[in-house]
């Protein structure tokens, strides 16, 4: 590969859930059709739950040879999901993975209706999810119409009909501007030469130190609207794991930390411990897909396939049974 081209690839792992992509874009979050839902037996615990997932070996996808290209996101308008008003609620919230980037068909394939499917009958979906929106943007923007319905449906005297379980999935584009301050430019091309560089190691700081307090707020507001509905915070995963020795560790720096740097723990350790600090429920994302990018990750090379998504959901239905929802 050559230098330039892996500069411009370098920290697409840090923006894992980026707005790039050329999904049809025309549809509108709706449900979805439902199948049987997988077997629930414990009950809500209070505390965030760690569910190890494993899945059949999957045939490798074999990679496009086109290099990462990075698409400055576009924000669409927060969609305005109308779900069954009778039936309990799912939201999920996030960005272009909640979105479905990277599924064949967003509305079938991606994980957000894959986890609906497997909810089974008697359930309705709002999914909020829209390409490039950070964390602030999830506070910002999409959080508040989304609490608006969570009221709504709280206190409209329909019996069963309240928020029943929340998905959330942000993170990546909160690190966005360093790629495209410190990457492309050259000052912060790899792991070993970015870290002795304050103008890297500050940047990334700051980004992993504003991301924490965003997710704890976000919690804080969803527990208020919906008192004890179980919330489900996922770690993002790294899509270069399995690739390039350069990609692989800087998407892993970034989102696990490193032992003897000055990031000891990364981003997916600040979901895991608001998720322990709120009793949230914590699905992990990113042990599934260790070693994966030529099985779960698509052509652009960034968001998950067909298989990755189900992985995703997977992990949620698992971690959804363990906290008792049915």
């Amino acid at each position: 590969m050559r230098p330039g081209l892996i500069l411009l690839a370098l920290t697409l792992a840090l923006t894992v859930a980026c707005g790039g992509g050329d999904d049809d874009d025309s549809q509108s979050p709706s449900p979805t059709g439902r199948s049987p839902s997988a077997s629930v037996s414990a009950s809500r615990t209070g505390s965030a739950t760690r569910i190890p997932v494993t899945s059949e070996a999957a045939s490798p996808t074999p990679q496009s040879s086109q290099q990462p290209r990075f698409v400055t996101p576009t924000p669409r308008p927060t969609p305005t999901p109308s779900p069954d008003i009778n039936a309990r609620l799912y939201v999920s919230l996030g960005d272009s993975l909640a979105y479905g980037r990277g599924a064949s068909s967003r509305g079938e394939k991606a994980f957000v209706p894959l986890v609906f499917q497997g909810l089974g009958s008697g359930w309705a979906l709002s999914n909020w999810g829209v390409p490039g929106y950070t964390s602030q943007d999830l506070l910002d923007r999409e959080l508040p119409n989304a609490i608006a319905q969570i009221i709504e449906r709280r206190d409209d005297a329909i019996p069963g009909n309240e928020a029943a379980a929340i998905t959330i999935e942000i993170g990546g584009n909160d690190l966005l501007e360093i790629y495209e301050d410190l990457v492309i430019p050259g000052t912060c091309p790899s792991v070993p030469e970015s870290l002795p560089k304050p103008e890297c190691t500050d940047r990334l700081r700051a980004a992993l130190l504003e991301f924490t307090p965003n997710l704890q707020e976000a919690v804080d507001r969803l527990q208020a609207a919906a008192p004890g509905t179980p919330i489900f915070l996922a770690t993002l995963y790294n899509p270069f794991s399995g690739g390039s020795v350069n990609l692989d560790g800087i998407g892993a720096l970034a989102l696990e930390g490193q032992a003897d740097t000055p990031f000891p723990t990364g981003l997916n350790d600040a979901v895991r411990a608001v998720a322990q600090e709120k009793g949230a429920y914590i699905v992990e994302w990113y042990g599934p897909f260790l070693g994966k990018v030529n099985e779960y990750i698509s052509q652009d090379l960034i968001h998950p396939n067909d298989i990755g998504h189900q992985v995703m959901a997977d992990a949620v239905l698992s971690v959804m049974a363990q906290a008792g929802v049915d």
